[in-house]
């Protein structure tokens, strides 16, 4: 196939076509995702000022504790997606709901550009591409434009660009996402180091959006300015034939923008009004995607004592209630961990008694939902020693950690609820020291949960009572815990 048979194929405008779609929604919930901690670091440990950059104008105490809650931002509806304060739920859910259709619909270019041999619009097949493309660049530079004639389809600058937004700038972003899960990268450790660990990686994929942003803004421009009826004639008119008039193909990419617009502005609403809905709709997508692609991984960290983060970053208040704050004066002496519901052998446990049993000592990497991360040495008690001491009966299904009551999520408590199966990895613990010494308050005395391939918000601090269930029904309203219940996250939590 000559190059000046290439055209533009009905399914290369189809794709086009979601690829815008798509990429808007991405960049909004990305915005959405990256306002609750609004600061990029290079290293794991996300000491105070370390970041290399950070948005917003909050400052943090230095007189007091201070949880990385307080650090958030909020974010304009126009940009983020549904904007506004702590949507983070309803952002990570676009944001997963939305990169399983743009990555389909990546593939399904990629293979149609081969198996029809399309390939030859974006690989150059001359190392004459080269010098044309400078020669295109300084033309441009000029503020002209190449002649017509070097639009064949694209001209050889164009065909660079393209070429490396295709194969290089998109799986750059879909590696450095990966790299973000805490399932797979608790699983193999090798792969965050890539990036130079989860912190390099978010900050890599926060610069692909930044690279993904200057490259529609400029396409987009020069769309407009250059050759622009006969662009939109052969590209934006989406179904349409490509003798398309200019009237009609006008029309056509007009009706196409604003569509998406309106899109874009009916799905704002929806979620920031039916919160709910837009949760349970979402996660019947994104939780079985989760599970399929991260459900059967399990820890297998290994971090040196020499890797501990001096600062590790905390979030939740310990809780101020009189209960809590009798037990901890007397060490916790008098503190008991029921472990009920669906077992044969009911327990109640002091922190001795946990002690007494066999420990799992650990070094790994926090990686809370919002962003940050930082590694301590966490002991504990794995909780699948516990299940055999209790017994669950058959019908036992999920198992919920329930919390001391804080201030915070008053008159609630904080919980969250697991399928029995996801408990039981060797590095899934009741964890009662940290960093060779009892758990300080802030982390949670006197035992939290450690569960190695979730972020942190499921990982319940300030632990009073294991309970073992038949339903979600029977764990607050239902969703999957405290998070989910109130601020609408998924029950997952896998990346």
């Amino acid at each position: 196939m000559d190059t000046t048979d290439l055209g533009f194929p009905i399914w290369l405008r189809i794709n086009h076509f979601i690829n815008l779609f798509c990429i808007f929604f991405l960049m909004r919930s990305g915005l959405q995702i990256l306002a609750d901690h609004p600061k990029l670091y290079w290293d794991d440990h996300c000491r105070p000022g370390s970041e290399w950059v950070k948005f917003g104008k909050k400052k943090m105490p230095t007189n007091r504790l201070f949880t990385s809650m307080d650090e958030a931002e909020d974010v304009s509806p126009v940009f983020a997606i549904p904007g506004g304060h702590h949507n983070l739920g309803a952002g990570r859910n676009w944001h997963f709901l939305i990169v399983p259709l743009w990555v389909l619909n990546g593939l399904s270019y990629v293979g149609l550009l081969f198996a029809t041999g399309q390939w030859r619009r974006l690989i150059p097949t001359s190392w004459s591409v080269i010098p044309e493309a400078w020669q295109s660049a300084l033309t441009f530079a000029s503020l002209h434009a190449p002649p017509q004639s070097s639009f064949d389809p694209y001209d050889s600058l164009q065909q660079l660009v393209y070429a490396a937004v295709v194969f290089v700038l998109a799986p750059f972003m879909i590696a450095t996402g990966l790299a973000q899960s805490p399932a797979l990268i608790a699983r193999y450790p090798w792969y965050a180091r890539l990036f130079g660990g989860r912190q390099g990686a978010r900050s890599l994929h926060f610069i692909g959006l930044l690279l993904m942003v200057g490259y529609v803004l400029i396409h987009l421009t020069m769309v407009i300015l250059v050759h622009f009826p006969r662009d939109v004639e052969r590209m934006f008119t989406m179904f349409g034939s490509p003798g398309t008039s200019s009237a009609a193909a006008f029309a056509l990419s007009t009706a196409a923008l604003l569509f998406v617009i309106g899109f874009h502005v009916a799905a704002t609403v929806y979620t920031r009004r039916h919160p709910r809905g837009f949760q349970e709709r979402a996660t019947t997508i994104v939780e079985p995607l989760m599970r399929f692609f991260f459900g059967g991984l399990e820890s297998h960290q290994r971090f040196d004592r020499s890797d501990v983060t001096a600062e590790h970053h905390v979030n939740g208040y310990p809780p101020e209630n009189g209960d809590y704050r009798r037990q901890a004066e007397t060490g916790f002496r008098d503190w008991r961990l029921r472990v009920s519901g669906l077992v044969d052998r009911p327990l109640e446990l002091s922190l001795n008694d946990l002690k007494r049993m066999p420990k799992q000592e650990q070094t790994v990497r926090h990686n809370c939902i919002q962003g940050w991360t930082g590694i301590a040495t966490w002991g504990g008690v794995r909780v699948q020693d516990l299940l055999h001491r209790c017994r669950p009966k058959p019908g036992a299904q999920w198992i919920v950690f329930h919390a001391f009551v804080q201030e915070e999520y008053a008159p609630d408590h904080y919980y969250e609820a697991f399928r029995l199966d996801e408990v039981q990895g060797p590095q899934t613990i009741l964890a009662y020291e940290m960093n060779g010494r009892p758990l300080p308050s802030q982390h949670g005395a006197p035992c939290r949960l450690r569960l190695e391939t979730k972020v942190g918000y499921k990982m319940v601090k300030y632990l009073r009572h294991i309970e073992l269930v038949a339903s979600l029904d029977q764990a607050g309203l239902g969703h999957g815990g405290y998070r989910e219940d109130y601020q609408f996250y998924d029950k997952v939590a896998s990346i």
